[in-house]
C-alpha cells in the first residue's frame, strides 16, 4: 500500500516556500538530539526556487552537512555538476561531493561510506524525471533492480542514464530511505499526471523507480506538488 502524501500548491513559489520550512523543521529537529544534521537534495532545475529559499532562512549551516542525491561524472568545476550547483546555491552548507576518487566506481564507495555516520538524515528530497527515474535511477539501466531493493543494504552506485553526461553516481533507495523525513518537489502536470498513474497502480508503472518509492518506501512520502 502507497503512503505517499499530496501537499498541493497554487504556485511554485507557494511550494517552494512550504517545502524550505518543512525542512528548515527537519534540520531543528534532529539537531535537538544530535550535534549535526545531514540532508540529501536533489540536482537539476526543479529545486532552483527552492534553494533560493532555504538560502533565505537563518538556518544552523555550521552543523548541517548537504550532500546531493546523486551526481553526474564529470570535471569538478562543470555546470552539470550536482554539487557544484548546490555550493553556489548554498554558499554557507558544507556540502559533499559524491566525485571523491579517481574513478566513478571508487567515488561511488567512498561516498556511501562517507555518509554511514550522517545516517539516520534528517530529511531525503527527491525529484522525478518524465520517464519515472528518481535520483539517477533510470528505468531500464544495469542494476537497477538491486539498486531498489530495500532489503539490500545503504549504497551508492555507478548508474547510466539515456542522455549525455550518461554516467551517473546515484545512492541507492535503501540509502534514499535511510531518514527521519522522505520527500518528492514536482512540477507541472505531465508529472502529476504520472504520478497519479502511480498512485492507481497502473500495470505500465510498476517498473519504474518512482513506483518502487511510493509502493514500498518505509515511511510516507510527502509530495509537494504545483502547476
Amino acid at each position: 500500500m502507497s503512503q505517499a502524501i499530496v501537499h498541493q500548491f497554487a504556485t511554485q513559489q507557494a511550494c517552494n516556500t512550504a517545502l524550505a520550512e518543512q525542512l528548515a523543521s527537519c534540520i531543528t529537529q534532529a539537531l535537538q538530539s544530535q550535534d549535526k544534521a545531514s540532508v540529501l537534495l536533489p540536482g537539476g532545475r526543479t529545486p532552483a526556487g527552492l534553494l533560493a529559499c532555504l538560502k533565505q532562512l537563518d538556518l544552523p549551516w555550521a552543523d548541517l552537512s548537504i550532500s546531493p542525491t546523486d551526481e553526474r561524472w564529470v570535471a569538478d568545476n562543470s555546470a552539470h555538476s550536482n554539487a557544484e550547483m548546490l555550493c553556489a546555491a548554498l554558499p554557507r552548507a558544507r556540502v559533499l561531493d559524491p566525485r571523491c576518487a579517481s574513478t566513478a566506481q571508487a567515488s561511488s564507495e567512498a561516498w556511501a561510506h562517507a555518509l554511514q555516520a550522517d545516517k539516520p538524515f534528517a530529511a531525503t528530497l527527491l525529484g522525478m524525471g518524465d520517464d519515472g527515474h528518481i535520483a539517477s535511477l533510470f528505468p531500464g539501466m544495469p542494476n537497477l533492480i538491486p539498486a531498489l531493493q530495500l532489503t539490500e543494504s545503504p549504497a551508492a552506485l555507478v548508474g547510466l542514464a539515456p542522455d549525455e553526461p550518461k554516467v551517473r553516481l546515484s545512492l541507492n533507495l535503501p540509502m534514499l530511505c535511510a531518514t527521519h523525513w522522505l520527500g518528492l518537489l514536482l512540477f507541472g502536470q505531465s508529472k502529476r499526471q504520472m504520478i497519479e498513474r502511480v498512485l492507481a497502480n497502473d500495470p505500465t508503472t510498476q517498473a519504474l523507480p518512482i513506483y518502487q518509492l511510493l509502493w514500498h518506501a518505509p515511511m510516507p512520502v510527502h509530495m509537494y506538488w504545483a502547476p
